[in-house]
């Protein structure tokens, strides 16, 4: 997405004499053929984050601009040690002018509106972030934090900076690299194709048993960039413009661009394989877009324009989307969206014409790449201080104060690591199983077992049982399968077998699909003895985090947010909670109704008192501790008896 420096469109047009479509021969290094590409790449990312439903597969567009930079970024290297003007310091400085200009931009912009609107939490996070991306790790960060209760992406406004962070890791390494290369009188040609295969090859294997890390990871994704830069260095070696088959190429690689924005979706495990389609498509593009009719009718102004201010829309567009979805009480209307892009537009023209393009244009480079790096990393220190001090929890004292009693700790109450996995490598602790000779109760699932388990935990002496608890994150107790889940849920069937348990409870983050398939599973518990198997419904879920809705609430009525209320409660829970009877049924086994517990005619509980206390979720679905113990004593007789 970040590109060596570029004329403007209009010096572009005028320098074909204002014809209707621009020459894709490239003037002064100019090409209009790859500002093409970048327009399709950085359309296809904002579609697909404002509107999902029309163009699935839009996040490919990010695996095109990875392309498009290893190309030009390469190209740009091999010139300048050809001719024995390359120098580091100089190659970081037009890396710093071209980047961090919108970079700055989007991280004090984020910052400014976190504080006035985002709860604490929500502001550590995001200076969690700030901080990530001012040093070029977001995606690091972002891999780190993955699968820890984790905020949902659009509730993350500077998630997109992940990509930044991969290719700004290129930019820290490969110039050196290249430059070793040929130091040592090798050829480029080693570097390149030793990295791309070592990098394609553990995206492939990785991407299998952690899609997280393969998503994230630079090693990983850094493949995608070395295709561009093989095709920069064939162009470099053969030393000649003109591409055999540029037209039927150009052809090929649109279709396969095309095909994978309109048929890929988030459901596909990617990168891997996957990642072929556009890293490919992309190449053929850059290879004979130079020469081709069609790439020259593509090239209209508009069209070149949207290339040209690519790498600022893609900054700008994402955290006003977040932070759009983060003050709404459930997903905006379109039209919100909309608008949303629709600011981002000339919001990212602006910073084109009157920041980037002066600053690159620059008589004092040097001077100016030092002052947008110490403004970044200061804005990056500003980050990290919110994050340290805990989202300046003074700048909402007056409503943080009503529910300020609910700090926890995650990791102590859910038995992160022993009975809580999130980790592919983590097995289950043989203190998952309480011992003792009390009738033992097995509490099965994901994520939402490990949430309501200090539930059970608190009534188990009330009613003289034992609790077995066996949950990992994102994994419903379903059986079959050989990725993590799979594994998981076999070591918890294994689990079962051995404890023989009085009652089996099985919950999770229930939908039509996964209570489907729910036969195996109920089979295997009894084949293993098991005497009462137990169904738990889904507890009551919010159209946002219950803290930012009560957040929300209190903006709107200037009031905190009543302790039984309607107020974004999700519909869906309801029908969710009905299918789950129904599966019961079906299965005959026992069905116990959180959602039942928790809402009546009036709505539903938010906090676990009428006053001053804790909130019943932390997130939009997932119970704190005492919000636990509400529900589980409230449904006690019906699971530990």
């Amino acid at each position: 997405m970040n590109t060596v420096d570029q004329r403007s469109v209009l010096a572009a047009a005028q320098a074909s004499g204002m014809r209707k479509h621009a020459d894709v021969r490239p003037a002064s290094g100019y090409r209009p053929d790859i500002d093409a590409l970048r327009a399709l790449a950085v359309l296809s990312v904002v579609v697909f984050h404002a509107f999902p439903g029309i163009l699935p597969g839009g996040f490919v567009g990010v695996d095109i601009f990875f392309v498009i930079s290893g190309y030009l970024i390469t190209s740009h290297i091999l010139r300048e040690l050809e001719v024995e003007q390359f120098s580091i310091g100089n190659f970081y400085s037009r890396r710093i002018r071209r980047i961090f200009p919108a970079l700055l931009i989007v991280l004090v912009g984020s910052y400014l509106i976190g504080w006035f609107n985002l709860l604490p939490a929500e502001f550590k996070e995001l200076g969690k972030h700030v901080a990530g991306g001012a040093l070029s790790v977001a995606n690091l960060v972002l891999w780190k934090e993955a699968g820890y209760f984790d905020a949902s992406a659009d509730h993350k406004p500077l998630l997109h900076l992940w990509s930044l962070g991969v290719e700004e890791q290129f930019y820290l390494f490969w110039p050196l690299i290249l430059w070793a290369v040929t130091r040592v009188k090798r050829s480029p040609m080693w570097a390149i194709s030793a990295l791309g295969i070592l990098s394609f090859v553990s995206c492939v294997i990785v991407v299998r048993s952690d899609p997280t890390t393969a998503f994230y990871w630079p090693i990983t994704r850094a493949w995608e960039l070395m295709v561009g830069s093989l095709l920069a260095y064939r162009e470099f070696s053969r030393d000649q413009r003109d591409v055999h088959h540029a037209e039927t190429g150009v052809i090929a690689g649109v279709v396969l661009l095309v095909a994978s924005i309109v048929l890929m979706n988030s459901r596909l495990t990617f990168p891997g394989w996957w990642a072929l389609g556009p890293t490919v498509g992309a190449y053929l593009v850059i290879r004979g877009g130079q020469q081709s009719r069609l790439m020259r009718r593509i090239c209209v102004r508009p069209v070149l324009l949207a290339g040209l201010i690519s790498y600022p829309l893609y900054l700008f567009h994402w955290p006003l989307l977040s932070f759009l979805r983060m003050m709404s009480t459930g997903v905006p209307a379109w039209y919100m969206r909309a608008a949303a892009v629709a600011v981002a537009i000339p919001a990212a023209w602006v910073t084109y014409r009157f920041i980037e393009l002066p600053i690159r244009r620059s008589r004092w480079p040097s001077s100016l790449a030092v002052t947008l790096l110490v403004l970044v990393l200061g804005a990056g220190f500003a980050g990290y201080n919110a994050f340290d001090r805990n989202g300046m929890e003074f700048r909402m004292a007056h409503l943080t104060s009503q529910f300020a009693d609910g700090n926890f700790d995650l990791d102590h109450e859910w038995r992160k690591g022993a009975c809580y996995l999130e980790s592919p490598v983590e097995t289950f602790s043989p203190q998952c199983v309480e011992q003792g000779a009390a009738p033992l109760v097995f509490l099965w699932g994901d994520s939402r077992a490990a949430a309501i388990y200090p539930g059970f935990r608190d009534q188990r002496a009330a009613f003289g049982v034992r609790v077995a608890e066996y949950s990992a994150s994102g994994c419903p107790p379903l059986l079959g399968g050989t990725d993590r889940c799979g594994r998981i849920n076999e070591g918890a069937l294994s689990a079962l077998k051995a404890a023989r348990p009085h009652t089996l409870v099985l919950t999770a983050n229930w939908t039509e699909d996964r209570l489907a398939g729910l036969d195996r599973t109920v089979s295997a518990a009894r084949e293993a003895g098991v005497a009462r198997i137990v169904l738990l419904g889904q507890v009551a879920t919010w159209q946002s985090p219950l803290p930012t809705l009560y957040w929300v609430y209190w903006r709107a009525h200037h009031q905190e947010l009543p302790a039984r209320s309607n107020y974004a409660v999700d519909p869906r829970a309801t029908q969710l909670d009905r299918e789950g009877e129904e599966t019961a049924k079906r299965l005959g086994i026992e069905y116990v109704s959180a959602y039942r517990a928790m809402c009546d005619a009036n709505g539903c509980l938010t906090r676990t008192g009428s006053g001053r206390g804790m909130l019943m979720s932390f997130d939009d679905s997932h119970l704190t501790p005492s919000g636990a113990h509400v529900v589980v004593r409230a449904l006690s007789t019906q699971l530990l008896h």
